[in-house]
């Protein structure tokens, strides 16, 4: 959402009274922090568009019937375009700021402090008119200042090429050995970690999404007091004593692809508790 605002005229330069949205930084609000920044707008959160891939093709009247051929050589006489696939296009976030500044010392002193924070890869994105979701993103274009006076004008954009926002606070599943999905989402949850207590002995535990089909198995000489940890953000398998249960994991296993959704159920072939952190995901 754009947000607007009523400015006033102080010394012929106009800039709003109060903000109403600030950004913050990986947990660092700017406007709170850097004395003299304030964000004037914040644009690209609404809708998102789609990148589509198209392919001619040419219908031949033969003796047996109507054939397709692929348009190889372009030639666009007598060929139509076929939708073959598309995928969510990444957002551009664009924040519009004025920096505030008593003298030329503190001027640069404040846009070295800007840089610090947003000197990284990687930058966790939220705006506290939404502050129970955030983004990630990379800075990659940086307007030049309009300055007069010791006060700038500036805007920075951001590629956010997950083009999805997840929700802060984490969330948790517990059930024992079968469950079913009741939170109400419109998107597959982020798994960040699946926790597995086992109650029973066996050689072998398959963690099934019945919706989809999706598996994880460890092939393992279990006891009824071992547990697995699943990280998804590293992707590690950790067990008793901070073993590594790749060494377990069975080759048709499915975990890269393995997720949950709304009224998916999920099943372990023993007895265990599970525990499954997630964060909600919206568009």
């Amino acid at each position: 959402m754009i947000k607007m605002y009523d400015f006033r005229n102080i010394d012929q330069h106009s800039y709003p009274i109060e903000s109403k949205v600030q950004t913050i930084i990986d947990g660092i609000n700017l406007d709170e922090t850097i004395n003299g920044f304030m964000t004037l707008a914040v644009y690209g959160r609404e809708l998102v568009g789609r990148n589509i891939e198209t392919a001619e093709f040419k219908k031949v009247q033969t003796g047996t019937g109507t054939r397709t051929y692929k348009n190889k050589n372009k030639n666009i006489s007598s060929y139509e375009s076929r939708f073959i696939s598309s995928s969510i296009v990444p957002r551009e976030f664009t924040i519009k700021f004025v920096l505030k500044a008593k003298d030329e010392q503190d001027y640069f002193s404040k846009f070295e402090e800007l840089n610090y924070y947003l000197d990284k890869e990687d930058i966790q994105i939220r705006f506290t008119d939404d502050k129970e979701f955030y983004y990630w993103g990379t800075v990659t274009k940086v307007e030049s200042p309009q300055e007069d006076n010791l006060q700038a004008i500036c805007s920075i954009s951001f590629e956010v090429s997950n083009p999805f926002k997840f929700k802060v606070d984490l969330e948790k599943i517990n059930f024992n050995t079968r469950t079913k999905i009741t939170k109400d989402t419109r998107y597959p949850l982020k798994i960040e970690k699946i926790k597995i207590n086992l109650k029973a002995v066996g050689d072998k535990l398959i963690l099934k999404n019945l919706t989809d089909g999706k598996r994880i198995i460890f092939d393992k000489n279990f006891t009824a007091d071992d547990f697995i940890i699943i990280d998804f953000n590293d992707w590690s398998i950790r067990g008793k004593g901070d073993e590594n249960f790749y060494k377990y994991l069975d080759i048709h296993s499915q975990l890269e692809e393995f997720g949950i959704n709304t009224f998916d159920e999920i099943e372990t072939s023993l007895n265990c508790d599970v525990e499954i952190e997630y964060r909600e995901v919206r568009l």
